[in-house]
């Protein structure tokens, strides 16, 4: 006949009794090795996001050691919101940055030759095409006396002036009243006395005016001398005529004075280099 299943679990619970000190014991020893057996954490694809644990016993808030601070503010401006703060752009913005120097520089590149177009007309626009020029000189009706020096075999005379003059021209820029002055040298050659002057003639208009000048050769001086050629007058324009030049000719031998010229813009050609030295 069997054992009765209450005497069975009896004698199991008087031969355990004594174990049970041995029991706690064991599971003190287990419970002392935690601390020294490497946990294994959850698996995160970027390492630098994983934080280090401290050594130190972390306290039962975690959110102060954790918790990014604010960036302090500048210049007047707010502070960063936490855990936001960025030290380079995101490459979206670095590509829209790109994108947008890129568009303007193409745009400026493209719209320059389209300036240069549009200020070619107003150069040309400056530029007037020449101008022949006919008319003749009325004279003044009284001139001023000149000083005069003797130097050795010359005679100096300086401050002729004849005003006003009035040229009237075909051409209204090249009309006006005009203030005539000459210096003079005379030598005398022979029986003969000639000159060699150097002329001004300022001619004023409404419209600006003009700086001529020349150098002639006469025989005799004063206020009449028989002009040897016809007189030759280069001309730089001033005020509305600035930019603009003009070659005149006066013939001096004929009663009425004519005179012929050309109006043209620019100045004048250069003198010629003198020649190679043989």
């Amino acid at each position: 006949m069997t054992e009765r299943p209450d005497t069975r679990l009896r004698d199991w619970l008087d031969e355990t009794i004594g174990q049970i000190p041995e029991a706690a014991k064991g599971t003190q020893q287990v419970m002392s090795q935690i601390e020294k057996t490497p946990q294994v954490g959850r698996w995160l694809p970027f390492p630098l996001l994983q934080r280090k644990a401290k050594a130190s016993t972390p306290t039962t808030d975690h959110t102060a050691h954790f918790q990014p601070s604010p960036i302090p503010a500048t210049n007047g401006h707010s502070p960063n919101a936490p855990g936001r703060t960025q030290s380079m752009l995101s490459p979206v913005k670095a590509i829209t940055a790109g994108a947008l120097v890129f568009t303007i520089g193409g745009m400026l590149l493209i719209a320059q030759p389209f300036d240069q177009q549009a200020s070619a007309p107003q150069a040309e626009a400056e530029t007037e095409a020449p101008t022949w020029v006919t008319g003749k000189v009325a004279y003044a009706s009284s001139c001023t006396s000149p000083s005069q020096e003797v130097d050795g075999d010359v005679r100096h005379a300086w401050g002729y002036q004849c005003s006003p003059q009035r040229w009237t021209s075909s051409d209204q820029r090249l009309s006006g009243a005009v203030s005539y002055r000459w210096n003079e040298d005379v030598y005398k050659v022979d029986e003969s006395f000639i000159s060699v002057n150097t002329a001004a003639a300022y001619l004023r208009n409404d419209d600006g005016g003009w700086a001529c000048s020349s150098s002639n050769l006469l025989e005799g001086s004063g206020l009449y001398p028989h002009w040897v050629t016809g007189e030759t007058l280069t001309c730089v324009g001033e005020g509305g005529h600035e930019g603009l030049s003009a070659l005149v000719v006066i013939d001096q031998g004929d009663p009425s004075h004519p005179l012929v010229g050309l109006i043209f813009s620019g100045g004048f050609p250069p003198v010629p280099e003198p020649p190679a030295a043989d």
